[in-house]
């Protein structure tokens, strides 16, 4: 799938970031972010979301089961599951597109 082009229409959109920890450590807190771009990785196996032209945060790319853009009512919101770090990175779209 080609998520940077998917995302990108999100760009300039607020978004919020979670970083679940599945292994039961402290939780992060949910963060807000401007999105600015989306790129993926040379070898296609992580999606950076930049929140300006320096800072992101990357975010690797699995199969169908394991990644995928969920389409709520109320905001879309972005999944990976990376069950090697027992991570699940969640990326809420503040603003429908």
């Amino acid at each position: 799938m080609e998520w940077d082009m998917m995302l990108s229409k999100y760009e300039g959109s607020r978004i919020t970031v979670w970083i679940e920890d599945l292994s039961g450590e402290e939780q992060t807190q949910p963060k807000p972010f401007t999105l600015f771009k989306t790129a993926l990785t040379e070898d296609r196996a992580y999606l950076k979301f930049y929140f300006n032209a320096a800072q992101f945060l990357s975010v690797p790319l699995l199969d169908d089961s394991l990644t995928k853009l969920e389409r709520r009512q109320e905001r879309d919101c972005f999944i990976s599951h990376d069950p090697k770090s027992n991570l699940r990175y969640h990326i809420y779209f503040e603003e429908r597109v």
